[in-house]
């Protein structure tokens, strides 16, 4: 414990001089830009990342580790601005996750639908399907990283449940490993709510992969979970970003190009003209507020994880509720 005041009294001497010298200084992308009041560093990712490292050095999969290096690396040089391409970015991400699934054999089957589950039976398409769900997660993960908090607080959401319903211990973690970098996430997220720093591109990729790899190794251990309370818990960035490209085929825009048409952006505009507030609350307040409702629904969900048929319904309601509120924000 006393390793880790250490550590977050580093943390804040060492974001305070990033700040300063203005190290890694940006806005996190162009949805920042219009929602920020100043460029701020984009070092939470690496202030999560590397405790992490050594923290689970010698408890998790070596390839698992050095695939998540690769993710966070391929995120510090999008935010150095070495690799602005989206496409580049997509297939350095492919390739990454192609080696990580061929080394470990990684599936997510059976899904319980027929035609996924008889259609994926050879092995290489399975992992293909793998590939594809981290994919869609990882980039939405980025799509929502747009306010103070909202993938931060979204993805603590999701640990405290695991916690709760005692299914982290199946990834054979020391629990006392686990509560020290919940802690760390916690600090880094009050931090974010502050606007001292942003996770970045290194943040949002290498977090989103780790607890991707949480879950899909949770339910491939768990003999009762059902498949739809995991895709109930990633919901949000997975919908974001499979919504984003349907949007953006409709309107005949670059499925690739990031824009400020999220569900984010537009409720972030409301509650900055309705309530008259300044910026920073409008943007912690907005975050709050999406990753409330994320709340009450991994809640209901966490109650009958084990049930298919609930997982579907509140996955469906979840659906429902963005797109009625997304149409209402957008028409007003």
């Amino acid at each position: 414990m006393n390793l880790l005041i250490i550590y977050l009294i580093f943390i804040l001497f060492l974001n305070y001089i990033f700040n300063k010298y203005k190290i890694l200084s940006s806005y996190s992308g162009s949805s920042h830009q219009k929602f920020a009041n100043k460029a701020v560093t984009l070092s939470g990712g690496i202030f999560i990342f590397f405790p992490f490292l050594l923290i689970f050095y010698f408890e998790l999969n070596f390839t698992f580790l050095f695939c998540a290096f690769l993710f966070f690396l391929l995120g510090i040089f999008s935010d150095l601005n070495y690799l602005n391409e989206p496409k580049w970015r997509l297939f350095s991400q492919f390739g990454i996750l192609i080696f990580l699934v061929l080394n470990l054999k990684i599936e997510v089957l059976p899904t319980r639908i027929d035609f996924i589950d008889n259609n994926f039976q050879n092995t290489y398409i399975s992992y293909f399907f793998t590939v594809f769900c981290i994919l869609i997660l990882v980039n939405g993960s980025n799509f929502i990283d747009g306010l103070n908090g909202l993938l931060l607080g979204y993805v603590i959401l999701i640990l405290f449940f695991l916690f709760k319903l005692d299914m982290i211990s199946l990834i054979e973690i020391k629990s006392s490993y686990l509560n020290q970098f919940f802690l760390i996430l916690i600090f880094i997220l009050v931090m974010n709510y502050l606007n001292l720093l942003f996770l970045g591109d290194n943040g949002s990729y290498s977090l989103s992969f780790i607890i991707g790899y949480f879950l899909i190794i949770i339910y491939n251990k768990s003999t009762v979970v059902s498949p739809y309370f995991i895709i109930l818990l990633l919901w949000y960035p997975c919908f974001e970003n499979l919504f984003s490209i349907i949007r953006k085929n409709i309107y005949k825009t670059d499925p690739l190009k990031a824009d400020n048409n999220h569900l984010h952006h537009y409720l972030y505009i409301f509650v900055i003209d309705k309530l008259k507030v300044g910026k920073l609350f409008a943007n912690n307040f907005t975050s709050i507020l999406i990753n409330f409702f994320n709340l009450m629904i991994f809640y209901m969900g966490s109650n009958y994880y084990y049930s298919t048929y609930i997982q579907l319904i509140l996955i469906f309601i979840s659906i429902a509720f963005y797109l009625s509120i997304y149409f209402i924000l957008k028409k007003n």
